[in-house]
């Protein structure tokens, strides 16, 4: 990516399953470390925050993809009758789908029941664990897709092996996911930089917690390897704010700075406390540095997806 040229370095200048239950009380008695809300069903599996800052930072991360990949998914579905959303989020993909193909059913699954209540008829919700023994069924769903699971897998093939039986003959499994680095090409970030340094410290964390990430091009063998066919990867770069001179990288990297800004917070106080043995304060201190490098300018980075 080419970058552009400012007067201003800021970026915020001018410009900027064994058990399948239903929704129920019991599950919304949250537990809350650190001033964040976090899920109560099988609580702990999930690293990250439930609260409503970081709900409406999934809904971001939503529309970026949009942006990203220009439409809700890539695989070419022929009037899709049943389509399942794993870690489903705050359900706005599975209500995109649902209103997509008004004729198919979609089930989107999450250990937090976080989803809205007003939904088109043809999709549900449910609080599930995608690990455990999935209970749908062979040869159920058209499409199977998952966006950004990172840090909440532990056993890749096991979970691509359930998908593949899951899926209908000459179905998909569709994945979005991303490297959490900050990458550069020029130079401009350097191995001194924080937000450098928080992602490796972030990889650490989660391989310690036994859910150690893929390379971006592992994907694809695992597919392979759980029996998929016609595996097709494609690989975009998130710049950290709209230093880019393209203007579709640069509204992407508007978006995506503010992304970082909201969520660093969110992606930092578990896995860096209750794993690393970080105290609270050291943590803050962190997210701050990385707060401050991710809007300037001058400092050219990107992640990968």
């Amino acid at each position: 990516m080419e970058a552009d040229e400012y007067d201003n370095d800021s970026a915020f200048g001018e410009s900027l399953a064994s058990s399948t239950t239903s929704l129920r009380s019991a599950v919304t008695k949250y537990e809350f470390e650190h001033g964040r809300r976090y899920h109560a069903y099988k609580a702990g599996q999930y690293a990250f925050p439930n609260d409503e800052s970081e709900l409406d930072r999934m809904d971001l991360e939503h529309h970026m993809f949009g942006l990203l990949i220009g439409q809700l998914h890539l695989a070419p579905l022929q009037s899709p009758q049943s389509i399942l959303d794993l870690g489903s989020g705050t359900g706005l993909w599975a209500i995109d789908a649902a209103d997509k193909y008004p004729t198919a059913e979609v089930i989107g699954t999450d250990l937090s029941p976080t989803q809205p209540k007003w939904v088109p008829p043809n999709v549900r919700f449910e609080v599930d664990d995608f690990e455990a023994d999935w209970t749908f069924g062979p040869n159920k769903f058209d499409l199977i897709f998952a966006r950004l699971l990172l840090a909440s897998v532990s056993d890749y093939p096991r979970l691509y092996r359930q998908a593949f039986d899951a899926l209908k003959p000459g179905g998909y499994l569709e994945l979005h996911e991303l490297d959490p680095e900050t990458y550069c090409d020029d130079g401009s970030y350097t191995e001194s930089h924080a937000a450098m340094k928080w992602g490796k410290l972030f990889k650490e964390a989660v391989a310690k917690m036994g859910r150690t990430l893929p390379d971006l091009t592992q994907y694809k063998s695992l597919m392979e390897e759980a029996g998929f066919v016609d595996v097709q990867e494609r690989f975009y770069k998130r710049a950290s704010n709209d230093w880019p001179k393209d203007p579709k990288m640069k509204e992407i990297g508007r978006h995506e700075c503010m992304n970082q800004m909201e969520g660093i917070e969110a992606f930092t106080l578990a896995p860096f406390t209750r794993v690393l043995g970080w105290s609270v304060e050291e943590a803050q201190v962190m997210i701050a540095q990385v707060r401050s490098e991710w809007p300037k300018r001058s400092l050219h980075g990107y992640q990968k997806v």
